[in-house]
């Protein structure tokens, strides 16, 4: 009883920081001249797949990517998932020493980019910039912190709670739900080799929850995988409150 209050209780602040954002970024875009935000991809911004030290402000138009912060031994990452509508880069203007990260795309991105020294300058003349940067990081937070919970978990946890958050957001049709990824794609999402996410995906198959297909997994009953997240830790963020809203 008392995960679930507190998962309520996070949930509950976290959409709160969502209305927040939404609420300042309405405002405070009238800021921005109309090419200050280009449209383009991870690609030319290079944030291909691999290893990157980000800069900038982005905002996610259409598709998904992970971000994974690597352990010192490499052989675990854990990640959490930039959705679409949603910004990234609200620390790029703190003091802080920026690590290295690790991106995978998800679905074919389109996003909008401003780059740290025009977003510094803008910040500069209009400050509460910096008060909607920092908003932008609360509503990062809570998949953050969730992550390196998660990384802790077995590989059961880890593969089913990749594919919660791979579940499209707010969907109320919890029936049979086809998600558009590789077993590759929730391997470097989850830190885990293949073979133990195929081990993992033919348990459930077993189980008949789910269906593995080329590039495609179909969910036959989402609320029964949900259903096996009970044992899991999720006091920071629980993407099944996310998708039964």
């Amino acid at each position: 009883m008392f995960f679930a209050e507190q998962i309520k209780e996070n949930y509950d602040m976290y959409s709160f920081i969502k209305c927040l954002v939404a609420r300042y970024t309405t405002t405070l875009l009238n800021y921005f001249e109309g090419d200050d935000f280009k449209t383009t991809t991870l690609k030319s911004v290079e944030l291909t797949t691999g290893f990157f030290n980000f800069s900038g402000l982005i905002y996610i138009k259409h598709g998904r990517f992970s971000i994974s912060l690597p352990q010192q031994n490499m052989d675990t990452l854990y990640s959490f998932i930039v959705e679409p509508n949603g910004w990234f880069g609200g620390l790029t203007l703190m003091p802080l020493p920026h690590p290295f990260l690790l991106i995978n795309e998800i679905e074919n991105v389109e996003l909008l980019y401003i780059t740290k020294s025009r977003l510094t300058e803008i910040a500069d003349a209009n400050p509460l910039i910096y008060k909607w940067l920092l908003n932008i990081v609360a509503d990062n937070m809570p998949q953050w912190f969730q992550a390196p919970l998660i990384a802790l978990s077995n590989k059961k946890i880890r593969v089913i709670y990749c594919l919660a958050t791979l579940l499209p957001l707010n969907k109320k049709d919890m029936g049979t739900i086809e998600i558009d990824s590789s077993q590759q794609k929730i391997s470097n999402i989850c830190g885990l080799s293949r073979p133990r996410v195929n081990e993992v995906l033919k348990e459930l198959e077993h189980l008949r929850l789910i269906q593995v297909q080329h590039k495609k997994i179909i969910i036959h009953n989402p609320m029964a995988l949900f259903k096996l997240l009970d044992e899991a830790n999720l006091c920071f963020y629980d993407p099944r409150e996310i998708n039964s809203t």
